[in-house]
């Protein structure tokens, strides 16, 4: 009974995190603005363990350093989808 519970119980924390996700997350740069959709790649990584190691809210230590190593860049090198190139998240509009 009470693993059914936990098990709907989390369900629902998964549901709830999907629908209240923000859309989109805009990072200013000299080299142009970057536009992270946040809420498309918690939809498509299905987790947010991958980035938000020590839970929800901002990525500790999250900066160019990060995004252009590990991070973002990379993620989309393992993954082999996504920008890797500086055009590709760096728009100048």
């Amino acid at each position: 009974m009470q693993i059914r519970i936990l098990a709907a119980a989390a369900a629902l924390l998964l549901v709830a995190g999907h629908a209240l996700a923000i859309e989109k997350i805009t990072f200013p740069t000299r080299i142009g603005t970057v536009v992270f959709p946040h809420k498309k790649h918690q939809e498509a990584l299905g987790q947010c363990r991958g980035c938000h190691e020590k839970g929800p809210g901002r990525i500790e230590g999250f900066d160019k350093v990060l995004a252009h190593g590990k991070g973002c860049k990379g993620c989309h090198e393992e993954l082999k989808m996504g920008p890797t190139r500086c055009n590709g998240c760096h728009n100048r509009k």
